[in-house]
């Protein structure tokens, strides 16, 4: 047997968030959208929120059937003379319904506005919304970044967790 390999592996394990060891078997699939005007900043900041995400451990990025969908929006804030002097960091966290979802929840059936209007209210769309403000330097958005994964992971993942090691306790 390949020690190396086992020591990597046992290494890596060791690495993973507790939350994540705990519940290894359950993976939560979230997608994001970053809107920037800058094209190189998007980018940026997409690999800040990808890595943050990952780093929870029992995360999947992917576009793929998503339990959640991050829309990023980045501002610059500038004074007059163009000089950076704050990055306004705003994350909406929804739930994700893919093509088709609301034929299920709407149908031949209603046939007054009430009645649709009384059916939506119960979808939830959104779980939260995050809202922060840095300072100018790219390390202060990296670290408003990881902030901002950090309130999803408590105010809405870890209470998932909880809820699901609650369901499959006796």
């Amino acid at each position: 047997m390949n020690t190396k390999a086992i020591a990597l592996a046992l290494a890596a394990l060791v690495a993973l968030p507790a939350t994540a060891q705990d519940d290894v078997e359950h993976v939560f699939r979230i997608a994001y959208e970053v809107s920037i005007p800058d094209e190189d900043a998007k980018k940026r900041v997409g690999m800040y929120v990808r890595n943050e995400l990952r780093n929870l451990g029992d995360v999947a990025v992917t576009d793929e059937d998503p339990d959640y969908k991050l829309y990023v929006m980045v501002l610059e804030m500038k004074s007059e003379r163009g000089t950076r002097l704050a990055y306004v960091l705003g994350i909406s966290v929804t739930s994700y319904f893919p093509d088709g979802y609301f034929n299920t929840v709407l149908d031949d059936r209603l046939r007054n506005i009430g009645d649709v209007a009384a059916r939506l209210e119960e979808v939830p769309v959104y779980e939260q919304q995050l809202m922060s403000v840095s300072g100018p330097g790219e390390a202060h958005l990296i670290e408003t970044v990881a902030g901002a994964i950090g309130k999803l992971n408590r105010h809405i993942l870890q209470p998932q967790r909880q809820a699901t090691r609650d369901a499959e306790e006796p």
